[in-house]
């Protein structure tokens, strides 16, 4: 089975932010930065409370609750941004280019215009599926993205990833 398809900025972008979202101690992160922001807004308002600084207090506090309900838009809004260049920087010369990858019973093969690559079908360790990619996980630690766009023929890659015994996550959801 081979597959053609080109990759866009966005497909990288996904990749980058995919990664993070399952990794647990980017999770850990995000979660201590903002109770250590929250707790922070909270314990000077506290003190300017105790100070008869009502108004400042209640700023503060009114600071410290916007800050728990928006933190996490605005951390992935970062997250988003600051990846966004790193893609630019990184694969910039891979953007917009036709890749290929073939799956036989033993190998994938990937062509680019840089050249060809292959590896073992033992080396995948998972696909996971999201709206947009499939990003398919290697057990060295690298990863294969595959765009979704002008692939017709979902369902049939699918079932060819099964028989190849290759375990498939769906993430549709995750955005």
């Amino acid at each position: 089975m081979k597959l053609e398809y080109i990759l866009e900025e966005q497909d990288f972008i996904n990749y980058h932010l995919f990664s993070l979202s399952e990794n647990k101690t980017q999770k850990k992160i995000k979660n201590i930065t903002k109770l250590i922001l929250v707790g922070f807004f909270l314990y000077i308002g506290i003190t300017m409370y105790t100070s008869n600084k009502t108004e400042l207090a209640i700023l503060l506090g009114i600071t410290a609750i916007l800050g728990l309900l928006f933190f996490d838009k605005y951390y992935n809004y970062q997250l988003r941004k600051l990846h966004s260049k790193i893609v630019k920087n990184t694969y910039a010369k891979r953007i917009g280019e036709k890749e290929t990858m073939e799956f036989t019973s033993e190998y994938i093969i990937t062509e680019d215009k840089a050249g060809e690559g292959k590896m073992k079908i033992s080396e995948v360790e998972k696909i996971n599926e999201t709206q947009a990619n499939f990003f398919i996980r290697l057990s060295n630690g690298a990863a294969l993205i595959i765009s979704k766009k002008g692939i017709d023929n979902l369902e049939e890659i699918k079932n060819k990833w099964k028989e190849l015994k290759i375990p498939i996550s769906e993430n549709l959801s995750w955005k």
